[in-house]
């Protein structure tokens, strides 16, 4: 595979995105088997630092990150178990990091263009920090008395400590970000003008405005905005909750602020979601907790109207629904009520005011995507930068690289194979509280553990078919099902794509297994087949890919 690589640039960037599925899922483009690798080598300074470089919130994103990552991990695939648990230990590469001070990658020279960023939330940190590698002279203008946006405002203590927000968000400040609070920018207007001062100008204000059911929901005290709840309770300090609080919602929001009302005291908190369970837009795991410490679940039922007993709220009907094709409809018949005296809308939101558009404005994260996560506002964040830069500099700034290196050993094992995910120690539910962080995080040779089980999908196994004696030793110790495979054919066309034909005994062209390839989408890189093969004709290399100037 490797001499095809050689091929060009076109092969190299498939191979990649095929054989490294995580990286390819992250928004961000974060180095994934690199920073696992390094933990498992025990350089918890070098894992901070591709994460920092790649994300700019390592320890924040290892503890709310959407985790798409995992999702693609090829650990979870051919019946190989469950993913490596990437998240946490991205989160345990901060933990054990003993670096003070983080550095870019490539940085450029000063241009000694000014950029104005509007909204201190991710996006805009994730935007200045990726302009200042640029080089450009950086502002940010923020509404509020802090930075971290929706970090500070929307997320929990619970599940993520104030400090630590504080020292990653100065992280970026302190490359050289200059930075105004209290800095509110309400119009349109407002930011034309801002344009004309500026030689660009990002707009990354988020999607603070909540969506609506109806006026009678909005003009009810006891019906609360989902962000209006968690800014009031996170940032003023104000933790008044009904007795009786019912959520409306299936998403993140709705899941902090049901657990954030039992934490202030509610007696009961029921969230109701209108569709199943499967599409619940969650953290992993966040479900099963909320139920733990006392809240319910109930889906497939959506508000309908308010009841109310001279003026104060007494109940919320609701309609059960249920999905016909791809629509979701009312069962007939299926209204019932729940006694509730404060109810929490999580049903999303939307921006405040559009700005104009302008040839030097730019729109960043939610501003522009709709209320996303964290990892998809910072990876848009860097892609605006990019295009900022283009504008201003007339250049295209990164370039994708990759290289390829000749190796001895990924250091894994077949054993390796079959080490079981690690679980997040949890604090007990009698010693949760409002400020309590749940998750406890790795200790270190857990992570190093849980490392190990990734198959540093970025290595290559490789089969040079003519050293090969067709002895096949190292089909005897193939540990996965057609992890290599028997061909009559492979071919690979211009962009890359790898196709073939696998050998159809009595009925394919050419003698028995003329041709062994090692899938790389199968491959665990063991090296089983390395140590059995007699004749050396199975390398190893470590492919590496790098968004260096261009």
């Amino acid at each position: 595979m490797l001499r095809g690589i050689q091929m060009g640039k076109n092969l190299l960037k498939h191979w990649y995105k095929d054989s490294v599925p995580c990286r390819s899922a992250c928004p961000a483009d974060t180095d994934i088997p690199g920073y696992l690798e390094a933990i498992y080598n025990n350089e918890f300074d070098k894992a901070y630092q591709i994460n920092f470089n790649d994300n700019f919130f390592p320890e924040i994103l290892g503890r709310v990150c959407s985790r798409p990552c995992e999702d693609n991990c090829r650990h979870g695939e051919h019946d190989n178990g469950e993913p490596v648990s990437i998240c946490f230990s991205k989160r345990a590469a901060g933990k054990f990091t003993s670096s003070k001070k983080v550095k870019l990658r490539d940085k450029q020279k000063n241009t000694n263009k000014n950029i104005l960023i509007i909204g201190g939330g991710v996006a805009g940190l994730a935007s200045a920090a990726e302009l200042k590698r640029f080089g450009h002279n950086v502002t940010i203008y923020e509404r509020h008395k802090s930075l971290g946006g929706m970090l500070n405002q929307g997320i929990p203590v619970f599940r993520l400590p104030r400090k630590l927000i504080e020292k990653e968000v100065k992280q970026i400040i302190d490359l050289g970000v200059k930075v105004e609070l209290n800095k509110s920018i309400n119009t349109s207007s407002e930011i034309q003008s801002l344009s004309k001062k500026f030689d660009a100008v990002v707009c990354a204000m988020g999607t603070l405005k909540p969506n609506k059911l109806d006026q009678k929901f909005s003009n009810d005290p006891n019906v609360e905005d989902g962000l209006d709840f968690l800014l009031r309770v996170n940032e003023k300090n104000d933790r008044y909750v009904g007795k009786n609080v019912i959520v409306i919602g299936g998403g993140y929001t709705s899941m902090d602020c049901a657990r954030t009302a039992l934490r202030l005291g509610a007696k009961s908190v029921k969230t109701f979601y209108r569709r199943e369970q499967g599409d619940l837009d969650i953290l992993p795991g966040e479900l099963e907790e909320l139920v733990n410490e006392n809240g319910k679940m109930i889906f497939r039922a959506r508000p309908n109207k308010l009841i109310t007993d001279k003026g104060k709220l007494k109940y919320l009907e609701l309609i059960k629904t249920e999905t016909v094709g791809e629509k979701l409809k009312d069962i007939p018949n299926s209204k019932f009520k729940i006694k509730t005296d404060h109810i929490i809308l999580a049903i999303g939101q939307r921006q405040e005011f559009i700005a104009s558009k302008n040839k030097n404005i730019f729109f960043a994260g939610d501003y522009k995507l709709g209320a996303t996560t964290l990892i998809n506002a910072i990876g848009h964040a860097k892609e605006i930068a990019r295009n900022v830069d283009h504008f201003l500099m007339r250049r295209n700034i990164l370039e994708e690289k990759y290289s390829i290196e000749s190796s001895v050993s990924t250091k894994r094992s077949l054993k390796d194979n079959y080490i079981p995910i690690t679980d997040m120690r949890l604090r007990d539910l009698s010693k949760r509280t409002f400020t309590s962080e749940v998750e406890l995080g790795y200790n270190k040779s857990e992570s190093k553990k849980e490392s190990s089980r990734c198959y540093l999908c970025h290595y290559q196994f490789e089969i040079n078919n003519d050293l090969c004696v067709l002895c096949d030793e190292c089909l005897l110790v193939r540990p996965v099902n057609e992890c290599i495979k028997e061909l009559s054919s492979k071919n690979i066309d211009k962009s890359g794509e790898v196709s073939f034909e696998k050998l159809n005994p009595g009925k394919s062209h050419g003698i028995y297994h003329g041709l062994l390839y090692i899938d790389p989408k199968v491959c665990v890189r063991c090296g089983e087949c390395e140590k059995a093969c007699p004749t050396g004709a199975i390398k190893l290399s470590k492919v590496s890919k790098i968004n260096a100037p261009a």
